[in-house]
């Protein structure tokens, strides 16, 4: 097939002089890491936009939460079984044009999205999101296993994954006044415009692995002692899930706390605006500001988990979740229990949220998968642990719709924490299960 031909990976060059390593490694990873950075968070602006239109959207079409949750839910749907395909032609692909391609395809779809009022175009064309955005996700931690070390990666892929809190802070910040001032549909088409520049961006300066730039692998560069880290190019995709995932439990287990943390990040995300402007009264625009604070706040918590993993918990990362996970059970309480005119401490209380909810997501997603497969099968790894985030997605998207429909907010709030509690009791043995994995 032309387009797989296009997007494979890049072949090994020949091996620059050893003088100058150094600097191109320092030059590169810099360059591969803001590409990858803002080129990812790119893509939330035309994730999130529909959480910030949905109050206008209901309004003006007339559409119920039940209707909108199912729009969402097909979101999630898609994007978990697309994660399937997606992280194994990842693995085999070269990610500077698999993020290219990927976010503009998803960036002409918002567009689509935008000049529609039928609730059939929607669900076509948020499906249609849902696998473009699928593609986008694996190529973090894929980059983050090819260009930093196993000692740096907690650092680095913490940073990393505060981009999408970047890119959903400045949709539901903005998204709010653009709605409000020019209607919901330019929610849709001023981002995706900003989106088709930023997949130039990436097919400009993101590249695939150090050897296709003639250098060494960074366990080489390093000089960390690895065990069976040849790179057997010729597994097919089918061989490494196989090999490292299917009948890895570990990875399962970890998959399943991810699916429920992922309910209660997309129950509270998707449907906080709502939430905001109907039981608290007030604007889009002032609900936007107030939940924007889940997605700031969500990156000195990502941060920081990172660095307590790297310092503290070096060979059990899951004991941060933990922590962290009891903090996102407080923190929905605090929300809930605010008085109507908390004013500013709406927003406290989701940044609470997001600092705790974000900082247990990365490390459950991200050096979860790390820790528990070898470097050539991270993106299939992520794959599943993504692909059961987002059935997590699918579920609380349409669940929570219904339940506030029919039962009120306060059942939506009780279905969260109990999300919360059950991914804490899962974790638990895995974090208390020796660690028998070998260093790759």
């Amino acid at each position: 097939m032309w387009l797989m031909d296009y997007l494979k990976s890049a072949p090994a060059i020949a091996p620059l002089p050893e003088e100058q390593v150094a600097s191109a490694y320092r030059k590169f990873r810099i360059q591969v890491f803001v590409s990858v950075y803002f080129g990812y968070a790119f893509f939330y602006l035309i994730r999130k936009n529909l959480s910030i239109a949905l109050p206008a959207m209901m309004d003006s079409l007339q559409l119920s939460k039940t209707q909108m949750g199912v729009i969402l839910s097909l979101f999630g749907a898609t994007y978990a079984l697309a994660k399937l395909v997606n992280g194994p032609l990842c693995d085999r692909s070269n990610p500077r044009y698999f993020m290219a391609f990927a976010l503009f395809g998803a960036a002409v779809v918002s567009i689509l999205f935008g000049l529609s009022s039928s609730i059939l175009f929607f669900g076509i064309f948020w499906i249609m999101n849902g696998y473009f955005q699928s593609m986008g996700s694996p190529i973090g931690p894929k980059t983050m296993a090819n260009w930093f070390s196993a000692k740096e990666r907690g650092r680095f892929y913490s940073i990393w994954n505060t981009c999408h809190n970047i890119g959903s802070f400045a949709i539901v910040l903005a998204g709010g006044f653009i709605v409000e001032r020019m209607g919901w549909r330019f929610g849709f088409f001023l981002p995706a415009g900003l989106c088709l520049l930023g997949a130039l961006m990436v097919a400009w300066k993101m590249q695939d692995r150090p050897e296709s730039v003639g250098l060494p692998p960074i366990q080489v560069y390093h000089g960390d002692v690895v065990k069976n880290t040849v790179m057997d190019t010729n597994e097919s995709a089918k061989e490494l899930f196989q090999k490292y995932v299917l009948r890895n439990s570990r990875i399962w287990l970890l998959a399943f706390s991810c699916m429920l943390i992922y309910m209660v990040r997309y129950g509270l995300g998707d449907w906080g605006v709502t939430y905001l402007t109907e039981v608290k009264k007030i604007s889009i625009s002032s609900g936007g500001v107030k939940s924007s604070f889940l997605e700031l706040m969500a990156i000195p918590g990502t941060i920081l988990a990172g660095f307590i993993a790297d310092k503290f918990f070096p060979k059990k990362n899951l004991a941060v979740a933990l922590i962290y996970i009891i903090g996102v059970i407080a923190s929905i309480f605090f929300i809930y229990y605010l008085p109507e005119n908390a004013g500013i401490w709406d927003g406290v209380a989701f940044g609470m949220a997001g600092f705790f909810i974000y900082g247990a997501q990365m490390v459950c997603t991200g050096l979860g998968p790390l820790a528990l497969v070898p470097r050539r099968a991270v993106a299939t790894a992520v794959g599943l642990t993504g692909a059961m985030s987002y059935i997590g997605t699918f579920l609380t998207s349409i669940i929570s719709g219904w339940i506030s429909d029919h039962w009120g907010w306060t059942s939506t709030f009780i279905f969260w924490i109990a999300c919360a509690l059950i991914a804490l009791l899962i974790l638990i043995p895995l974090v208390i299960m020796k660690n028998t994995k070998e260093s790759y």
